[in-house]
């Protein structure tokens, strides 16, 4: 187990990211709840927000049944006081930054009546233990263009330590997946479980088990892991409640994840995931054919897109074409270039940056889209970084 995070370090990293774009972290949010529902009055969310933020802090874990979570509720405890302190917040700012979304998924959505108008769908991942380039890890990141700014150029050189699986017995990645409404879990205290996996896990398969152990603490995300022998999962996790893992693809031998899909359609997440959209549709008596159930349509067309194509490269395939596939322009391949979904949805949604790691190699290649105010042209020539000791 490597050493346990200092939490007024952590802070003071998350105060400077803070403060570099306040509004983004403190009000963006808020503001595109109240453009999908003008009839609720802003002082409303934000006193649920604060509410469920002080429940949520005081709702700690048995240390009898989860033993690893002594330490990290103190870290949390700390940490968002220090950064309070750094960053200049108030309560309402930290219960905005640490509880918007829990508290939309499990409360706010449903008792505010907020129909969600505007909905962004999520990036695709992918891992694949043999190319023409060795290991091959490629992700696509989606989101609307709104708040989007570039990178700063990659250097044509770096040092290894900058690479994503540096000093790393595992690779995360992942991709959002949500629900709209999701039953509240038992737990709520805000462990931060993506981060404390890597204190008690040391390869793909413990990292499961891990996961696992503390599913009621987190959700709204698919997750891709693999290690250094190369094994590797997909979590998938819509909901707090439910838990699903995937083995390496059976015919090629690839494992990936898709934002806001259930692969399996007859699991009860699956099952859980359309009852609560239908719910959800009927709680706001929106149409079959609208925006909302388009959206879902769609998300599963680009999981099928990605799995069926790449199964078809088959168990050794050429890197390019790997590339291709997702940098292509939908629906040939999985880059988004404004995609609406349906005529009544204002969002559209783009492919910002194409993240390619081989990590044999050392390389990292990187495609990225320019701001809105430069028209969001895509890059169609990659940066490459040699990561080098």
């Amino acid at each position: 187990m490597k050493s346990l995070p200092d939490p007024e370090i952590v802070a003071a990293q998350e105060a400077q990211i803070i403060n570099r774009a306040r509004h983004y972290y403190l009000e963006a949010g808020i503001e595109r709840i109240l453009s999908d529902a003008p009839w609720v009055q802003k002082q409303h969310i934000l006193s649920g927000v604060e509410n469920f933020y002080k429940e949520a802090m005081s709702k700690i874990p048995s240390f009898t049944r989860y033993p690893e979570a002594r330490y990290w509720v103190d870290y949390v405890i700390k940490r968002d006081k220090k950064l309070m302190e750094l960053a200049s917040l108030s309560f309402q700012d930290i219960a905005v930054l640490r509880s918007l979304h829990d508290f939309l998924t499990f409360r706010g959505y449903r008792d505010f009546g907020l129909k969600r108008k505007n909905i962004d769908e999520k990036c695709r991942v992918a891992f694949l233990p043999e190319t023409d380039m060795g290991p091959m890890h490629i992700k696509n990141v989606d989101d609307p263009i709104t708040y989007w700014e570039p990178e700063p150029p990659l250097p044509p050189k770096g040092h290894i330590s900058r690479s994503i699986w540096y000093g790393k017995p595992f690779v995360i990645d992942g991709v959002g997946s949500g629900l709209h409404i999701d039953d509240e879990p038992e737990e709520i205290f805000p462990l931060p479980v993506r981060e404390m996996v890597y204190h008690y896990a040391d390869d793909t398969f413990s990292a499961v088990n891990f996961f696992k152990k503390y599913s009621n603490f987190w959700g709204g995300a698919n997750l891709l892991i693999y290690d250094r022998k190369l094994n590797s999962v997909a979590i998938e996790k819509c909901s707090r409640n439910y838990f699903e893992f995937f083995g390496p693809d059976e015919k090629a031998g690839f494992t990936h994840v898709s934002g806001m899909v259930c692969r399996n359609s007859d699991s009860p997440q699956a099952h859980y995931q359309k009852e609560k959209r239908l719910f959800y549709r009927k709680l706001f008596n929106l149409p079959d054919d609208g925006p909302d159930a388009l959206f879902w349509q769609a998300c599963d067309k680009l999981e099928s897109i990605l799995k069926e194509t790449l199964r078809s490269l088959g168990k050794t395939p050429k890197s390019s074409d790997v590339i291709e596939l997702f940098t292509s322009p939908y629906p040939s391949g999985l880059r988004k270039d404004g995609l609406r979904l349906h005529p009544q949805q204002g969002l559209v949604s783009y492919t910002l940056k194409t993240n390619c790691y081989f990590f044999e190699k050392k390389l990292y290649y990187r495609w990225q889209r320019k701001s809105a105010e430069h028209n969001g042209i895509w890059q169609e020539e990659p940066e490459i970084c040699q990561y080098e000791i």
